[in-house]
């Protein structure tokens, strides 16, 4: 990607919101390791400098993609998925309306795949599991598909009547993040889970005031996709218990321009 540096570097500006928004975006991107083309170049700075707006950069997009499909290029879809998803993201952060419910959820993650994937916005139906990394190559215990809806349902039923007046921003952010991996842990989705659960959470960080700061996510997005594991993951006769400790530092970096030293190894749990 091109050097944003000297967008980054004027404080308080359209442009350096608009920079920080794509590299959140190619950040949460990356975990699936996708990475935006080199096409999308071009239109990235235009847009961050004003000279062209988000609908004509995803008109744009489209145009130039249907060209390579007409023209028979059968490798292009991972890009394709890349730039148009990336695009959809920064169209997600640049809107003030968001909704703290399992529909608004929903809605976030059609938003994002429809026309790319089938069963955009629909919650799973199947068991999940997947080994990680951070955890020895062992799963987080999922819950059960027809456990989700309910689940979920009181998740936000909660989180909309909390009170954080009062609170100080270390405990706000601890909510915050139990918040967050609790959303996670559901798997509510049949793909991509990882990638809406992250949008989500910056929209709602968005939409309570904050901006962010850096572009630690672009940076550092494997380490808060671990983080969030490790808030999520009980092993008792390891004497192992959640954490939200890294989130919080990866987030204390993110919004408020902290410097904790960010290391994956640190989180890690040995498999036995």
């Amino acid at each position: 990607m091109p050097n944003f540096e000297k967008y980054l570097k004027v404080k308080n500006s359209e442009a350096k919101r608009h920079c920080l928004y794509w590299l959140t975006a190619f950040g949460i991107q990356s975990v699936v390791n996708l990475k935006p083309s080199d096409f999308l170049q071009d239109l990235i700075t235009k847009h961050i400098e004003g000279s062209m707006d988000l609908k004509a950069v995803q008109a744009t997009i489209n145009e130039h993609y249907h060209r390579l499909r007409q023209n028979g290029d059968q490798h292009s879809h991972h890009t394709f998925e890349t730039d148009k998803v990336a695009a959809r993201i920064v169209e997600l952060f640049t809107t003030p309306q968001f909704e703290l419910s399992l529909e608004g959820f929903q809605e976030t993650h059609h938003h994002l795949f429809h026309g790319l994937y089938a069963q955009s916005g629909e919650l799973r139906v199947h068991p999940a599991s997947k080994k990680e990394w951070v955890l020895g190559n062992t799963s987080v215990l999922y819950p059960k598909a027809e456990e989700i809806e309910e689940h979920m349902q009181y998740l936000f039923e909660t989180e909309r009547h909390f009170d954080y007046t009062g609170m100080s921003r270390s405990h706000r952010l601890r909510h915050f993040c139990d918040f967050i991996s609790k959303l996670f842990i559901y798997n509510t989705f049949h793909y991509a889970n990882s990638r809406v659960a992250f949008v989500y959470a910056m929209q709602y960080m968005l939409s309570r005031g904050y901006e962010f700061a850096n572009d630690t996510f672009y940076r550092e997005a494997w380490y808060f996709r671990n983080a969030i594991i490790r808030a999520s993951y009980t092993n008792m006769h390891q004497g192992i218990y959640p954490t939200t400790q890294y989130m919080e530092m990866f987030l204390e970096n993110l919004f408020f321009d902290t410097d904790h030293e960010l290391r994956n190894h640190r989180m890690v749990i040995k498999g036995e």
